[in-house]
């Protein structure tokens, strides 16, 4: 990912990623797509939106598109996760009338109710799953398209289905006060100017102690922060079919020429071709 952007866009309809060991620097991002993350072994945090989790074996997130997360691993020698990702035409494409395989990552609030469980035999019955597609998918065998999808369905149904009746209660929020209610007024008052003169006056802290915190957990400073969550904005408008000038607006930006060369920097194209892109 580079250095000033935060949005990750995926290289193909799905990909399966197994990662153990190596290095690597995760700051807040989202995808334009749907992922599901099970964390194996190691010491590690994960970050979404307002919340975070420290990691043990079994931990099986879901995210959304436009969801911001991010990977604090303590040891990097023995960290090892696996994750799929899948872009949002293939998930459609997948689902059906009676079966929505999205449900477990729309049919919850935004940024919570990301987190389940996996017990030591669900893990492996889902590696089993995540490996077959991930061969299949490197193959040209006759079918392997076929096959890999069928794959690709049981996993989803098996998770949607591990959401729908996972009601653990006991979920402790490990992200510092002093970030979690910064990013609450943000949220509130994302359309206003927004100073850290504001920020440190309504949560009674010192405005460097405020920034240094934020971006020792987001990886990024308070107004880059900022200016990630109006681009969201801006991107759910956009799809709605608003104008140009009023996406700009109702997203925070006044100027529109500010508001285009920065969109079209974090997201690789201009608000009027991300409008007319198939979603």
């Amino acid at each position: 990912m580079e250095r000033d952007k935060f949005f990750l866009a995926l290289d193909r309809d799905v990909r399966c990623d197994h990662k153990s060991g190596g290095h690597f620097t995760s700051r807040y991002h989202h995808h334009d797509g749907f992922e599901i993350y099970l964390f194996l072994k190691g010491e590690a945090s994960y970050y979404i939106e307002q919340n975070c989790y420290n990691m043990k074996r079994g931990c099986l997130f879901n995210i959304r598109p436009n969801e911001l997360h991010r990977v604090e691993c303590f040891n990097l020698k023995v960290y090892e996760r696996v994750s799929i990702t899948i872009r949002t035409p293939l998930l459609k494409l997948l689902s059906s009338e009676q079966t929505d395989l999205a449900k477990c990552f729309l049919n919850r609030p935004f940024g919570e109710g990301n987190l389940a469980y996996l017990n030591e035999h669900q893990i492996n019955d889902f590696l089993f799953m995540v490996h077959k597609v991930e061969n299949l998918l490197n193959s040209s065998e006759y079918g392997h398209d076929i096959i890999a999808k069928s794959y690709l369905n049981q996993i989803l149904v098996f998770v949607n289905s591990l959401f729908i009746k996972n009601t653990q209660t006991d979920l402790i929020n490990m992200m510092p006060p002093i970030v979690n209610k910064t990013m609450q007024y943000i949220d509130e008052h994302l359309t206003e100017s927004i100073t850290m003169a504001d920020v440190a006056e309504h949560i009674h802290h010192n405005p460097t102690y405020i920034s240094r915190c934020f971006k020792k957990v987001t990886g990024v400073p308070l107004q880059q922060y900022i200016i990630y969550k109006r681009i969201i904005l801006a991107k759910k408008y956009l799809v709605e079919g608003y104008s140009l000038n009023d996406t700009c607006r109702m997203s925070g930006f006044n100027d529109y020429s500010n508001f285009a060369r920065t969109f079209k920097k974090q997201l690789g194209c201009s608000p009027k071709k991300y409008q007319e892109q198939p979603f």
